[in-house]
């Protein structure tokens, strides 16, 4: 994956990865769209409008330290 260009995604490097546990997915539908998948079907893993976010996978129970902890840090610390 290489982050978009999104404070959600300060400091994640291509070979960060997220954990997806389930198979329901959005359609990516831009602009707010700030990050999609392709498994199978390309869609939405991440939106945003203004100051609401939804992400599509599990951060950071499933994701660790390095993909969902930073995530919600960025959430926290850049985007509020």
């Amino acid at each position: 994956m290489d982050p978009p260009e999104n404070p959600l995604f300060d400091g994640l490097h291509e070979e960060e990865y997220v954990y997806f546990v389930h198979s329901y997915y959005a359609a990516a539908a831009p602009p707010n769209t700030i990050a999609s998948t392709t498994y199978i079907h390309s869609f939405a893993s991440a939106v945003n409008s203004g100051l609401t976010y939804g992400v599509q996978f599990h951060p950071p129970e499933k994701s660790g330290a390095v993909g969902g902890l930073k995530i919600l840090e960025n959430f926290i610390e850049r985007v509020c």
